[in-house]
């Protein structure tokens, strides 16, 4: 089915973007801490594989001495077409320059892009995952390309996830009905919990009127658990007493904090008040968050049980917002979680849609459920 007229997300556009500018470039330069390209660490691109059918998995190989790129149906010789490495240069920029600055939250590529799409064999530009790599990498894999390291020349399969800057922000960890923290409160009682409850301004939850209602009535928060208990557990796996970290940032974001909600900040506020009591504070609370970060952008949610595995051959690919495209992957660790630990926030999230802020009394006590998101912040430090 021809993709002329679809409209899809910037996000799920960039999936596409992200293949014609490998395949067109045949280069992917990896990303110091602060998401500047490193000129001396980069990936040769061998081949990008996509599940472009369902029951046939397309591979684009890359040809430097006919300066072609080759489409084959994996496990066979058959080449569907053989197409100029340039004309995938050509409909990169195209696609870039045809969405960058367009408005709505769904956007529709270029005609061009379109036919060309049709000729490379592309029928959904945010393709499905390729069945058998999904199963080998786990995790939110977007892209999966065979490489060659430039330094070392190892060549080996990456699944890559893939955020765009010139859409909108991308979360890492989505809140959902599942990730709500419940804490108990003191000194509530019916009366309270009604007025707290129906408090609203503008049509939606009016949440700086709760926050003041819960100070003028001297009202504290005692954090209990998950509401989750699939998310307690998956918490668990990160480390023993993660719930506990994200349950007092949520608390930090949501009634304590008068701004700066950022990831790194907030995690520097904890160590301060240090609640767990550990010993080296500064070093516990980054390493913990670092850790729920990798564990959230590898495959983890609230919602669905988790096996506490990380993909550990691969790795996350930027689209800048001048369109250039970086990754982070498995060799550069550290950097892609300093990277996260730097770049992400808790998001303030609806509540009527993710079901918190309403006081609930369980066996004659009182509880509040907050919940936030984490999403990525729209500059780079």
């Amino acid at each position: 089915m021809p993709i002329n007229g679809l409209k899809l997300n910037k996000g799920e556009w960039a999936e596409f973007y992200v293949m014609l500018k490998l395949l067109g470039e045949g280069k992917l330069y990896t990303a110091d801490k602060l998401l500047q390209k490193n000129y001396q660490s980069y990936l040769d691109v061998l081949k990008v594989i996509r599940q472009e059918f369902d029951t046939q998995v397309l591979e684009y190989v890359i040809d430097n001495k006919s300066n072609t790129v080759n489409i084959i149906p994996q496990d066979t010789n058959t080449v569907l077409a053989s197409v100029p490495i340039s004309e995938f240069s050509v409909n990169a920029q195209n696609l870039f320059e045809g969405i960058r600055n367009l408005k709505g939250s769904s956007v529709l590529a270029p005609d061009s892009v379109c036919n060309f799409a049709k000729i490379i064999y592309v029928e959904k530009p945010k393709a499905p995952a390729v069945k058998a790599l999904k199963k080998q990498f786990g995790g939110k894999n977007d892209i999966f390309v065979e490489v060659r390291d430039g330094q070392t020349s190892i060549v080996s399969v990456m699944g890559f996830s893939i955020k765009s800057k010139f859409g909108q922000n991308p979360t890492l960890f989505n809140a959902g009905s599942s990730s709500q923290f419940l804490y108990k409160l003191s000194d509530c009682n019916d009366d309270q919990m009604s007025r707290f409850n129906s408090i609203s301004e503008n049509g939606g939850r009016g949440w700086a009127k709760c926050k003041e209602f819960l100070s003028e009535n001297n009202i504290s928060l005692e954090y209990c658990k998950a509401q989750n208990p699939i998310y307690q557990d998956n918490l668990f796996l990160v480390r023993e007493s993660m719930d506990k970290i994200i349950a007092w940032c949520f608390k930090d974001r949501l009634i304590d904090a008068e701004g700066n909600f950022e990831v790194k900040e907030t995690v520097e506020r904890m160590a301060l008040s240090n609640p767990l009591n550990v010993g080296n504070p500064d070093v516990y609370y980054e390493k913990a968050m670092k850790d729920f970060l990798i564990a959230g952008f590898t495959g983890m949610t609230a919602g669905k049980k988790w096996d506490g595995k990380e993909q550990v051959n691969g790795g996350y690919i930027v689209v800048l917002d001048d369109g250039d495209v970086l990754c982070y992957h498995s060799n550069d660790r550290e950097a892609f979680r300093d990277y996260l630990y730097r770049n992400t926030y808790f998001e303030y999230v609806s509540a009527d849609k993710y079901v918190w802020s309403r006081i609930i009394k369980i066996d004659g006590e009182y509880y509040l459920p907050l919940n936030a998101s984490v999403r990525f912040r729209t500059r780079t430090r």
